[in-house]
């Protein structure tokens, strides 16, 4: 591949004609920022449940699933046609929006006087976080020339890791020193979601100040369908080209990794610390440490596999994500202990190794297969159909970690990324992937 020089390049990357350093600059930013305002507030739910609404302990758990329920069934809902929507109205006033409505749902999520309430402002969240996905999933697609398109989704992937370590490490805090400094509990919840409500409206105003505010594709293109046609070209576009078809399995695959991952990991530990006799606390301790090696194998792998896919034929690309994938999830599903760190931490590398691998090629996949003018139709069917998969992973991961084993969700999803597998290599049979600049 070769780049436009009509485009400027910005660093390693090379940016499609019209899109400038400012816009590029501002869309990590914004990734960065809605991934942490996404990873935190669920994260201090549980404050928000205990102190504040004083549910029950032997509640909080199944309270937490059926709000996250609500929260995906809102994005199956509605990602489909928001994603339709942007390729209309543009990427930059549907992502402003989707902040701002982030932002209503942050405010009013503390000021909830039981479940029910509590339900309703998390479909508010739900809406907002399913309009920013599909944006920022587009956005990501259109700025990259195809010959940066790798090394400019494993930079994203990258940048965005850092997230959870601030969440965890430093806001998820902030409920404590509230206390500490004499507020009582409602207080302390309140005003900790209104500074991620207050996050939000800042976001909002970079988004409009530094996103492209322009459209990809004809205005004929882009302006004569609705929002449902759109989404429903998106998704029939897979029938005629099976590489976007692929890009759609392994985005079932790879958000079903990651909801494996966050609902099922530091449980095992939990859970098979009681059998052996360790304190929950010590067990979630020893969870979050063996996290921080994921952690560091994301951070060194995103770019690293980013760069390689410019570099191959993107189909065979996937073939090779979901392959480690395939590995890092058997490798974890096998641990017997997960507190023996000689075997569990090797076996979480590989996972953080597959499990980015699958990210960085499904957003690769999608961006160079998806046409310029339903991009946002088709990152909203990516999305629609990582719901699915997140669902799945909950529904059935939840069974298996009961009924088989607590490692049995990882072997589950083993399997499945092994179908991506064999998926990518009949695709790639049929012939060369063509990229396009």
């Amino acid at each position: 591949m070769q780049p436009d020089t009509s485009g400027i390049k910005f660093g390693p990357f090379w940016l499609t004609p019209g899109i400038s350093k400012v816009n590029a600059t501002t869309f990590f930013f914004s990734s960065f920022t809605f991934v942490t305002l996404v990873a935190f507030l669920p994260f201090v739910q549980p404050y928000l449940l205990n102190d504040v609404l004083n549910v029950p302990a032997d509640q909080q758990g199944r309270v937490s699933g059926v709000l996250s329920l609500i929260q995906e069934c809102t994005a199956l809902v509605l990602m489909g046609v928001m994603g339709a929507l942007s390729d209309r109205a543009g990427r930059r006033a549907v992502g402003v929006v989707g902040m701002l409505i982030l932002a209503v749902g942050a405010f009013l999520y503390p000021m909830a006087e039981d479940i029910f309430t509590l339900g309703l402002f998390r479909v508010v969240v739900g809406v907002g976080v399913a309009t920013l996905s599909v944006t920022v999933i587009a956005t990501m697609q259109d700025y990259p020339q195809e010959v940066s398109r790798g090394k400019w989704g494993g930079t994203n992937s990258f940048i965005t890791s850092f997230a959870i370590l601030l969440v965890s490490l430093a806001l998820a805090r902030i409920p404590g020193w509230l206390e500490a400094a004499g507020y009582e509990p409602p207080a302390a919840a309140r005003y900790t979601y209104w500074f991620a409500a207050g996050a939000c409206i800042i976001a909002a105003g970079i988004i409009r100040l530094g996103w492209y505010g322009g459209r990809f594709g004809s205005p004929a293109q882009t302006r004569k369908k609705s929002a449902v046609a759109g989404f429903i070209e998106g998704l029939g576009e897979a029938r005629r080209n099976p590489r976007l078809g692929l890009a759609y399995l392994a985005a079932f695959a790879a958000r079903g990794d990651m909801a494996v991952i966050g609902l099922f990991f530091s449980l095992w530990f939990v859970r098979a610390g009681g059998d052996a006799g360790i304190e929950s606390t010590r067990a979630m301790a020893q969870a979050g440490m063996t996290l921080g090696a994921l952690t560091l194998a994301v951070c060194i792998w995103a770019p690293t596999f980013g760069w390689l896919l410019d570099r191959i034929d993107r189909v065979t690309g996937m073939a090779i994500a979901m392959a480690l994938a395939c590995v890092g999830y058997f490798a974890v599903g096998n641990v017997a202990d997960p507190f023996d760190m000689a075997v569990a931490i090797p076996a979480v590398l590989l996972l953080g190794v597959g499990e980015i691998s699958a990210v960085v090629a499904g957003n690769a996949l999608l961006g160079q297969e998806a046409p310029p003018h339903i991009r946002g139709a088709a990152a909203g069917v990516f999305s629609w159909v990582g719901t699915f998969g997140i669902l799945s992973a909950t529904v059935v991961g939840g069974i298996v970690f009961d009924k088989i084993a607590y490692s049995a969700p990882f072997t589950m999803m083993a399997i499945i990324n092994g179908v991506v597998v064999i998926a990518a290599l009949l695709v790639r049979s049929r012939g060369r992937t063509t990229q396009t600049a």
